[in-house]
């Protein structure tokens, strides 16, 4: 892909709506500052921090006996994988594209194609692991092959906003924290009701604002996004998948007689405010209540900000995500003690344990299932 080929609208500095010059926090925080440049700069690293995998891949190889290469040609699995580096770093420079001015001392214009661009240091080599994981995202919520994986979870949750908060002539309003790349937040957007997204991670927000903005067509684009795992494979045609995303186009489907949303922040730094007491008719969380340092912050906030009877509707697993943390606190708590705390505050008029995969490759041979639970409460007053 040529950069100077590129559709101007990528580029456009108004659709960079996360740029510190639009954002306070960054402007009075320099951490929060050098955060975001280094995540936009991991879109812009991928093809080079996708390098030493190839070279692992070449050095490890070469090594075989000739007799050891007599059913496969790892010369052509090499090119074949630096062919699909590329495709995928196409894919994350456009997503960033608008962001260039935070890397003044680079000229583009000296740049032919994306795999040339300069190394834009960062340091935090986590961010490399989360924009992979942000690949596999895309095929979770903006893929067909990820609808599957979309009905085991957004599924029970639509469901149950239809039967417990069923659209009527006065709109009803749906808060998604923890929404990742969007794709819950559109559909409840797309069925009528007026739904506000939040996430925290900008390699989620970056990417769901892409979809719903800059895309102009259904399967305008392909990512390869397994591309970083060797092991499990079934054939060498599960390494190179092709996903075309998105599955269907936001611009084109999302009206001005729709309402959609979604703001960036921590859920309980944004949404623990008076002006959000008693605000939303239904919360919905999905994959979300165990990423929590405290669980039960979380549970209170939500039982504060929604209206008296409000709906909330839960899908997921325990996997705390501080668990592993001797620094951040984490509270971890089984679900029958989780529950008995719920209900303090809220009546639970449903629950069920159902089963759901998060992220997988469909056909690897190894897959990770969660027994979720899935609740629904109404707010006691």
């Amino acid at each position: 892909m040529q950069i100077l080929d590129m559709d101007p609208i990528f580029f456009d500095p108004e659709l960079a709506i996360y740029h510190p010059r639009q954002n306070e926090l960054m402007q009075d925080d320099i951490h929060e500052y050098e955060h975001f440049k280094n995540v936009v700069a991991t879109f812009y690293n991928y093809a080079a921090d996708l390098k030493p995998e190839v070279m692992r891949l070449h050095k490890h190889f070469s090594k075989l006996q000739e007799k050891h290469l007599v059913c496969f040609k790892i010369e052509q699995r090499i090119k074949r994988l630096e062919q699909t580096i590329i495709v995928n770093a196409d894919f994350c420079f456009l997503v960033v594209a608008s962001y260039v001015d935070l890397f003044p001392d680079q000229d583009l214009q000296n740049v032919r194609v994306v795999a040339d661009l300069p190394y834009y240091h960062t340091p935090n080599k986590q961010d490399i692991s989360k924009l992979r994981i942000t690949l596999k995202q895309f095929v979770r919520d903006w893929s067909e092959e990820g609808k599957p994986e979309r009905d085991q979870s957004y599924g029970p949750i639509i469901k149950a906003m239809n039967k417990y908060l069923p659209l009527q002539k006065e709109k009803k309003s749906v808060l998604v924290p923890g929404c990742g790349l969007g794709r819950l937040v559109y559909e409840l957007a797309h069925q009528g009701y007026i739904a506000q997204g939040n996430e925290f991670s900008y390699f989620m927000l970056l990417g769901s604002h892409f979809i719903m903005n800059l895309c102009n067509q259904k399967g305008q684009h392909t990512i390869h996004p397994f591309l970083n795992n060797f092991c499990n494979k079934q054939n060498e045609e599960d390494i190179f998948q092709a996903i075309k995303v998105p599955d269907v186009c936001p611009r084109e489907t999302i009206t001005e007689n729709h309402q959609l949303s979604i703001v960036a922040g921590e859920f309980l730094q944004v949404y623990r405010n008076e002006k959000y007491f008693k605000f939303w008719d239904s919360i919905v969380t999905c994959f979300f209540i165990d990423t929590a340092n405290n669980i039960l912050e979380y549970i209170d906030t939500i039982h504060e900000i929604l209206k008296p009877g409000g709906i909330w509707i839960n899908f997921g697993p325990l996997e705390y995500h501080y668990a592993s943390s001797f620094t951040d606190l984490s509270v971890e708590l089984t679900w029958e003690e989780l529950l008995k705390y719920v209900s303090l505050k809220f009546e639970i008029i449903e629950k069920h344990q159902m089963k759901s995969t998060y992220n997988y490759c469909p056909n690897d041979m190894k897959k990770l299932e969660y027994d979720c639970y899935f609740f629904v409460c109404r707010n006691q007053i």
